[in-house]
């Protein structure tokens, strides 16, 4: 790493970095959509397809109490797939509809209105019995502590606070909630990358309103192509795009995007001449 450091000190022109970083992003598409089709992946998705999609809002109270949850079912629902929820685990809230409140005046109609109670569910984290299929590896545990330095000194000039805490009882790697990331000692580099990607997009209204999806896979690409310009050795995140449903296509509509915030992270670190 201290090559790397030395080298990006003396970075390339911001044309050439740009070339670069398109490079990577055209890479991360071929790469996804080839991690798609793998037989692992494939059992993965298969047995992910089984599960209830949730509405945007409730995607939103799940990532809010849950932020690592990645298969989420009710109690019951559990117990179809012949697993059990673990004793004193607590559930996630959300809100189910419960049926139409009809208002009428005069024997019409003027007004329907749905209602809604809160209902619980759990992180396939949160469960134990028959085995998961095999999951493709996601995490991209590579660690290159000068570089973490540079990061967290970039997080900070940005007033975001990074805390290191022990997060195996969840099972995250890291996350990010406004202001604040908090890494599992565990995690790579590459991690902190994505939480501080996070941190400069999707903490607004307009974001909160989007599927988890859409925006997983634009934090998960910045930080893949950062941790490539950086030199950074064994991602996985072409596994962890296709857990999240992204393929090539999903990819490349948002290159404009994943360029220029890669491009704002590194030339915050390394500052281009």
């Amino acid at each position: 790493m201290k090559n790397t450091i030395e080298k990006q000190s003396n970075p390339n022109s911001p044309a050439e970095l740009n070339k670069k970083l398109t490079s990577f992003i055209k890479d991360l598409a071929k790469e996804t959509d080839a991690a798609r089709i793998s037989e692992i992946m494939q059992n993965y998705l298969k047995f992910c397809a089984s599960f209830y999609r949730y509405s945007v809002s409730n995607q939103f109270f799940i990532y809010l109490f849950k932020p690592d949850a990645t298969l989420v079912a009710g109690f019951n629902d559990w117990l179809k797939k012949k697993r059990y929820v673990k004793k004193g685990e607590k559930g996630i809230p959300i809100l189910a509809p419960c049926g139409i409140k009809v208002l009428e005046e005069d024997g019409k109609i003027i007004a329907q209105e749905m209602r809604f109670k809160t209902v619980y569910v759990f992180d396939v984290t949160q469960t134990d019995g028959e085995p998961l299929p095999e999951a493709p590896e996601w995490k991209s545990p590579e660690k290159y502590p000068e570089l973490e330095d540079m990061l967290i000194r970039y997080a900070k000039s940005l007033n975001i606070k990074v805390d290191i805490k022990d997060l195996s009882d969840i099972g995250a790697q890291g996350y990010s909630a406004g202001g604040e990331i908090t890494l599992d000692p565990t995690a790579g580099t590459k991690t902190l990358i994505h939480e501080i990607a996070h941190e400069l997009l999707h903490h607004n209204e307009k974001s909160k309103k989007r599927p988890r999806q859409e925006v997983e896979l634009e934090a998960e690409a910045i930080a893949y192509v950062v941790a490539r310009a950086l030199e950074i050795k064994d991602l996985k995140s072409p596994n962890y795009l296709a857990i999240w449903d992204a393929d090539g296509r999903k990819i490349l509509d948002r290159l404009d995007l994943i360029r220029e915030t890669a491009n704002k992270i590194l030339t915050a670190i390394f500052p281009v001449k």
